[in-house]
């Protein structure tokens, strides 16, 4: 019985935030993070990318002039011990998703290695967390942001995260 409720009450919470998500996407501020954009268009879907390692910090990142404030994290790369800088996105669209998302957690990174004013970088198109928690910020299938997607193929592709 306990279960139960539980499980209905994480369902219920679950389609609130995907149509706060929803409700909300239009207001975000992601000046130059458009589909299309120069920024947009470093990220090649052919040449995606998979590392793993131990997260170290959530920082700002403005990746080029003139664009909105985004967020990205600093992973220490588990077979190197390099530090990486990756992008997930506009700040506006990535903060509320990655709530509980915190240094010290191993992570899995599936992206494109870009470079930007001779700097390597990655593009975060996927991010795991342990075994537990993803987060998705592009398409699969072409690497379209999560953030310029329509808010019902939003609302699919967040529902199909779980």
């Amino acid at each position: 019985m306990v279960k139960n409720i539980s499980l209905k009450l994480m369902t219920t919470l679950c389609m609130i935030a995907l149509f706060t998500t929803a409700a909300i996407a239009s207001d975000m501020n992601i000046k130059g993070w458009e589909k299309g954009g120069k920024y947009d268009k470093l990220y090649d879907n052919t040449d995606r990318d998979v590392f793993k390692g131990r997260l170290i910090k959530i920082t700002d990142v403005t990746p080029l002039d003139g664009m909105a404030e985004g967020v990205a994290i600093i992973v220490k790369d588990k077979e190197d011990g390099e530090e990486v800088l990756v992008h997930l996105g506009p700040k506006d669209f990535v903060e509320p998703r990655i709530t509980d998302l915190r240094p010290g957690a191993t992570v899995k990174v599936y992206g494109v290695l870009v470079e930007i004013d001779d700097r390597f970088e990655y593009m975060a198109a996927k991010l795991k967390a342990g075994e537990e928690r993803k987060y998705k910020f592009r398409l699969t299938k072409d690497g379209a942001p999560f953030w310029s997607l329509s808010p019902e193929d939003l609302k699919r592709e967040e529902a199909d995260i779980e």
